[in-house]
């Protein structure tokens, strides 16, 4: 019995770890629902009294509606601006829609960088690159945001937000920072620790890095191109204020008296905390973490949990869109290539 249920597990574990990580978001989501809210007619007085159908807190949630379009766009930039040191040439648009629709698998596949598995397939396709280095690109580029939000976790620091309640955040914060700014020094030069030579003694290194080739080469070309990597940075940090902004507005427009340099602590945190894949695109971490911290610093139990489910259902919006233009995109892919070969022919 015990070698069929070991044998089961082995044939579908996908599927029951995807299982399983829907029961911990849907639970998690539940859990803040039921203790932070007295009963579920509370959300719409909650709403009610927070006057968010008047004009100006309505022109805050399409303002924060708009910085996931920024935050598309300013994605699909930072990928371009890595995909061009592989000479790999798609166009900002094409890779936009890429991002989109990756926006979409974050809420279907573990973990908020669930996306980025379509991300690699989708770009190893349209360009004909192996998959180990489209993979190394999106790892690079998903790394630079994580030495962004170090950073904006730091600054935090300096802003005044040193301790989550009671809780002091700052030692825990600065060994995140240490060890994002070893790791960036390690890619942007692999020789400053002596690592590569030290590695070159154990056999079993030199076996990955000959079945990694691909990987390691195209992570290993970046410390060629390191004024592309300073600017990937820079976009990073533009990419994360955009989810520091979009939090900020959806806060102020439900009465929620946080000032942004509160949302520049919490957002990193937040990020960090949801990574952890134990749900379905970090749901229910992220809301649970978020109504935590904002508890801590004097947010109201109801309005905390109001605000992270807003954030979570402008998410799942921009998640919805990304599934249809999944949808649609191969009928718009096949007509442009048919209109293509027709003009070719004519030609």
């Amino acid at each position: 019995m015990k070698n069929k249920i070991i044998a089961f597990y082995r044939k579908n574990k996908k599927s029951i770890l995807l299982v399983l990580r829907i029961v911990v978001s849907i639970s998690l989501i539940t859990y803040l629902i039921k203790t932070r809210f007295e009963n579920f007619s509370s959300i719409f007085e909650i709403l009610k009294s927070s006057d968010i159908i008047l004009l100006p807190n309505i022109i805050l949630l399409l303002l924060a509606m708009l910085t996931h379009v920024f935050g598309t766009w300013i994605t699909a930039f930072r990928w371009k601006a890595l995909l061009n040191t592989q000479d790999v040439k798609l166009s900002t648009a094409t890779l936009s829609v890429t991002v989109l629709i990756g926006l979409f698998f974050n809420n279907i596949l573990p973990t908020i960088i669930g996306g980025d598995v379509f991300r690699t397939y989708d770009v190893s396709k349209k360009a004909k690159i192996p998959l180990s280095s489209s993979a190394s690109v999106i790892l690079v580029e998903r790394f630079s945001g994580t030495v962004s939000s170090a950073i904006y976790a730091v600054a935090a620091l300096f802003l005044g937000f040193t301790a989550i309640g009671n809780q002091p955040v700052i030692i825990p914060i600065v060994i995140f920072f240490v060890i994002v700014a070893i790791i960036a020094l390690i890619i942007m030069k692999p020789s400053i620790f002596g690592i590569a030579k030290f590695l070159k003694r154990f056999k079993f290194a030199n076996r990955i890095k000959e079945k990694l080739s691909n990987a390691y080469n195209t992570l290993m070309s970046f410390k060629n191109h390191r004024i592309v990597l300073l600017k990937v940075l820079v976009y990073s940090f533009f990419l994360q204020f955009a989810v520091i902004l979009n939090w900020y507005l959806s806060a102020m427009a439900l009465g929620i008296n946080l000032s942004l340099t509160a949302f520049i602590f919490i957002v990193p945190v937040v990020s960090t905390i949801s990574m952890i894949p134990i749900s379905i695109g970090g749901i229910g971490l992220r809301e649970n973490s978020l109504v935590f911290i904002m508890v801590a610093m004097g947010v109201a139990n109801e309005k905390a949990a109001l605000c992270s489910l807003l954030i979570l259902f402008m998410l799942i919006l921009v998640g919805l869109v990304g599934g249809i233009v999944y949808v649609v995109r191969p009928y718009f892919e096949g007509k442009f290539k048919k209109e293509n070969g027709q003009e070719r022919l004519k030609v």
